[in-house]
């Protein structure tokens, strides 16, 4: 009897252990896209990919989670004297703030579309957003998952009002996990 407890006990600790491996963890690649309108017209730009981790399995969103960063001071809009500007004080404050944050605390499907609900932190300011996203099997086990959201640059201390420059910035971030 100890021998077949301790086999059972031993297929679903196995089981478990394959389970726990077989989730999405790993960024592979991925890409974070920007714009906001000004006065002239809108300014694109890009940061380097999120990094961190991600755990999704779209059969399975109550042990999905995000936690990713991407390095504040890796933007580029084309213009070495507007990046320098948003590296400073006014805008992201690199030096004191280097990462931009999102930890999710939910992921669920609502509606027939994918959202992850969690806290967003830029500088110094935090705030619960709930970001869609969309999520395709690829044929190796991979997911790729993109999301399109606006976010109000005021609302983190991103510059401060001025009729040259929109308040909202829409981001579009991309990634392939593994």
């Amino acid at each position: 009897m100890r021998h077949i407890l301790k086999f059972a006990l031993s297929i679903i600790i196995l089981t478990g252990w394959g389970n726990t491996f077989a989730q999405t963890s790993k960024i592979v690649s991925g890409s974070t896209k920007f714009s906001v309108k000004f006065v002239l017209g809108t300014c694109d730009g890009s940061f380097e990919a999120p990094k961190g981790s991600a755990v999704f399995d779209e059969k399975n969103l109550s042990g999905a989670s995000f936690d990713l960063k991407i390095t504040a001071a890796t933007f580029k809009t084309g213009n070495n004297s507007r990046d320098k500007d948003l590296k400073s004080e006014k805008y992201f404050y690199v030096e004191k703030y280097p990462d931009i944050h999102f930890k999710s605390s939910k992921v669920e499907k609502k509606d027939g579309k994918f959202q992850a609900t969690g806290t967003l932190t830029m500088r110094d300011v935090s705030k619960t957003v709930t970001l869609p996203f969309e999520a395709k099997k690829n044929a190796d086990g991979s997911y790729a998952l993109s999301s399109t959201f606006e976010v109000n640059r005021l609302d983190y201390k991103i510059g401060e009002k001025d009729w040259k420059l929109k308040d909202i910035v829409t981001v579009t971030l991309a990634a392939v996990i593994k």
